[in-house]
């Protein structure tokens, strides 16, 4: 398949997402093959039942945590807990948390300007500051650009962002909110310029294998990457393919303030920056299909449901596909709804799956 083909398709679905086009734009999965178990819990299957009725999703998982146990691990269909999907936007967590890694080492600023680690951007794009990328409001052209998209997977992410920069940008930095643009590939580019080392790895070594991930690469929306030869540039913003199990590993390091098993991941002063909400009394441009009402604001790489002032309560990674993960700080409970489907099609649908479980387990 050529890069342009994978770009037509990758357009399509996510136009899909947006309400443009048909819903058989979603790649397919396999036909469902056993039946779901029950959950031992009446009250969980009958949430369970009724998000598989009203949504007419045939495969998922559902994972409920309270710190380091799990309350709920629900295989619906086909899926187990080798199951790899796409994530699309759930991405962006991930990659907030790989940056965040950096900050707490004293190798990224979020403060300094994006030159200070990226080489030969013009003044406009170098003066972005690393929170401003991070928060989708550097002023970058949004999604709707297909910027990344278009880019070759073999070039470097320094290459990436510098291609990127070619773009003028489409406001002022710090005045509006713009979803989905190529900012993620300027902070790949800035971690890779500071440690030698290319994404993957660097994903690996700080956040998946301290975290117990053991099933998560980085590649593109449509094609499951490789762990050897994986692209050089893969797309930050909605490149991950991993596990329900992997997934809800990383929301349980979010919870615990960045610790897992008694070893601190991520400061406990990062993962409270990550959840500071960073668009309030801003313009807000495009935003993302399936955000999840008028009042809700973004955060370093992840959207906000609930907030108190600017302290974000609830806080969540909706991705195209559906896939659906959340860390609620007033139950103490996290988790993740894992599927693939179309976000704009089934979020309210997950959403009320979501709120009975934390009815149930809160």
């Amino acid at each position: 398949m050529t890069r342009q083909m994978i770009f037509s398709i990758a357009v399509a679905a996510l136009l899909a997402g947006c309400g443009v086009a048909a819903r058989d734009s979603v790649p397919s999965l396999a036909p469902p093959s056993r039946p779901a178990p029950a959950t031992g819990d009446a009250r969980a299957d009958a949430a369970i039942a009724a998000f598989a009725r009203s949504s007419g999703v045939e495969q998922f998982t559902v994972v409920v945590m309270r710190g380091e146990d799990k309350l709920l691990n629900h295989h619906h269909g086909g899926f187990d807990d080798r199951t790899q999907l796409p994530i699309a936007s759930a991405s962006k967590w991930l990659v907030g948390a790989t940056i965040m890694s950096l900050v707490d080492d004293g190798l990224l600023d979020l403060e300094a300007p994006i030159s200070r680690y990226v080489p030969d951007l013009p003044p406009e794009y170098g003066a972005l500051r690393l929170s401003q990328l991070l928060s989708y409001t550097a002023g970058l052209p949004s999604l709707m650009k297909f910027v990344e998209f278009k880019q070759p997977p073999s070039i470097s992410l320094t290459r990436s962002a510098q291609l990127a920069a070619e773009v003028p940008l489409a406001s002022s930095p710090g005045t509006q909110f713009d979803y989905g643009g190529a900012n993620l590939q300027f902070l790949g580019a800035a971690a890779e310029q500071v440690t030698g080392k290319r994404w993957q790895q660097i994903f690996d070594e700080r956040i998946a294998a301290p975290t117990g991930m053991t099933n998560t690469l980085w590649g593109g929306a449509f094609q499951a990457p490789a762990r050897e030869n994986g692209p050089a540039n893969p797309m930050l913003q909605g490149g991950a393919w991993t596990t329900a199990n992997d997934y809800a590993a990383f929301l349980t390091m979010i919870a615990q303030n960045g610790q897992v098993q008694g070893r601190q991941i991520l400061s406990a002063d990062a993962v409270a920056r990550m959840g500071r909400v960073m668009t309030l009394g801003l313009r807000k441009g495009f935003t993302a299909p399936g955000a999840q009402g008028k009042d809700v604001e973004y955060l370093l790489a992840h959207w906000c449901e609930r907030r108190v002032e600017d302290r974000c309560t609830f806080e969540t990674s909706p991705g195209l596909y559906g896939t659906y993960p959340w860390v609620d700080r007033e139950s103490g409970l996290h988790g993740v709804i894992f599927l693939k489907d179309r976000l704009r099609r089934i979020s309210e649908e997950e959403r009320t799956l979501r709120n009975a479980l934390l009815a149930i387990y809160g």
